[in-house]
Protein backbone atom coordinates (compact mmCIF):
# COMPACT_ATOMS: atom_id res chain seq x y z
CA UNK A 1 0.00 0.00 0.00
CA UNK A 2 1.29 3.47 -0.85
CA UNK A 3 0.43 6.25 1.60
CA UNK A 4 0.88 9.86 0.53
CA UNK A 5 1.23 12.38 3.37
CA UNK A 6 -1.58 14.89 3.85
CA UNK A 7 -0.76 18.33 5.18
CA UNK A 8 -2.75 21.35 6.31
CA UNK A 9 0.10 23.68 5.29
CA UNK A 10 0.25 24.88 1.70
CA UNK A 11 3.04 22.92 -0.04
CA UNK A 12 5.86 24.55 -1.94
CA UNK A 13 4.99 24.99 -5.64
CA UNK A 14 8.04 22.95 -6.63
CA UNK A 15 6.54 19.80 -5.08
CA UNK A 16 3.82 17.85 -6.89
CA UNK A 17 0.66 18.04 -4.81
CA UNK A 18 -3.13 18.05 -5.01
CA UNK A 19 -5.52 20.21 -3.04
CA UNK A 20 -8.18 18.19 -1.28
CA UNK A 21 -11.66 19.64 -1.73
CA UNK A 22 -13.73 20.61 1.28
CA UNK A 23 -15.97 17.58 0.83
CA UNK A 24 -12.89 15.40 0.31
CA UNK A 25 -11.48 16.63 3.61
CA UNK A 26 -14.75 15.77 5.35
CA UNK A 27 -14.80 12.31 3.73
CA UNK A 28 -11.13 11.74 4.58
CA UNK A 29 -11.42 13.01 8.15
CA UNK A 30 -9.02 15.91 7.50
CA UNK A 31 -9.07 19.61 8.34
CA UNK A 32 -9.88 21.97 5.48
CA UNK A 33 -7.84 23.14 3.65
CA UNK A 34 -5.49 20.19 3.17
CA UNK A 35 -3.23 18.90 0.43
CA UNK A 36 -1.59 15.61 -0.52
CA UNK A 37 2.13 15.74 -1.24
CA UNK A 38 2.75 13.44 -4.22
CA UNK A 39 6.53 13.21 -4.56
CA UNK A 40 7.02 11.11 -1.43
CA UNK A 41 5.09 8.15 -0.09
CA UNK A 42 5.27 5.61 2.70
CA UNK A 43 5.16 2.01 1.50
CA UNK A 44 3.48 -0.36 3.93
CA UNK A 45 2.65 -4.06 3.67
CA UNK A 46 -1.14 -4.30 3.95
CA UNK A 47 -0.94 -7.12 6.49
CA UNK A 48 1.38 -4.96 8.62
CA UNK A 49 -0.72 -1.79 8.48
CA UNK A 50 -2.69 -1.25 11.64
CA UNK A 51 -4.09 1.49 13.80
CA UNK A 52 -3.72 1.01 17.54
CA UNK A 53 -6.26 3.71 18.36
CA UNK A 54 -9.39 2.51 16.55
CA UNK A 55 -10.70 -0.17 14.24
CA UNK A 56 -13.37 2.04 12.70
CA UNK A 57 -12.98 3.63 9.29
CA UNK A 58 -11.47 7.12 9.48
CA UNK A 59 -12.71 8.18 6.06
CA UNK A 60 -12.19 7.75 2.33
CA UNK A 61 -11.66 9.80 -0.80
CA UNK A 62 -13.91 9.52 -3.85
CA UNK A 63 -12.82 7.16 -6.63
CA UNK A 64 -12.47 10.16 -8.98
CA UNK A 65 -10.02 11.83 -6.58
CA UNK A 66 -8.09 8.57 -6.12
CA UNK A 67 -7.74 8.35 -9.94
CA UNK A 68 -6.42 11.92 -9.96
CA UNK A 69 -3.88 11.00 -7.25
CA UNK A 70 -2.80 7.98 -9.31
CA UNK A 71 -2.36 10.11 -12.44
CA UNK A 72 -0.22 12.78 -10.76
CA UNK A 73 1.88 10.21 -8.92
CA UNK A 74 2.42 8.31 -12.20
CA UNK A 75 3.59 11.53 -13.89
CA UNK A 76 5.85 12.28 -10.93
CA UNK A 77 7.36 8.79 -11.11
CA UNK A 78 7.95 9.18 -14.86
CA UNK A 79 9.99 12.33 -14.10
CA UNK A 80 11.93 10.32 -11.49
CA UNK A 81 10.80 12.65 -8.73
CA UNK A 82 8.90 10.08 -6.67
CA UNK A 83 10.57 8.76 -3.53
CA UNK A 84 9.35 5.88 -1.43
CA UNK A 85 10.02 5.24 2.23
CA UNK A 86 9.58 1.65 3.37
CA UNK A 87 7.85 1.48 6.73
CA UNK A 88 8.43 -1.50 8.95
Amino acid sequence: MFLFPPTSQRPDRSRPHLAISEIGCRRGGLDYPSWLILDEYNRVQVDEAYDLVTTTTLGAFSSAFVRKIAGVSKETAARRRLRGIICK
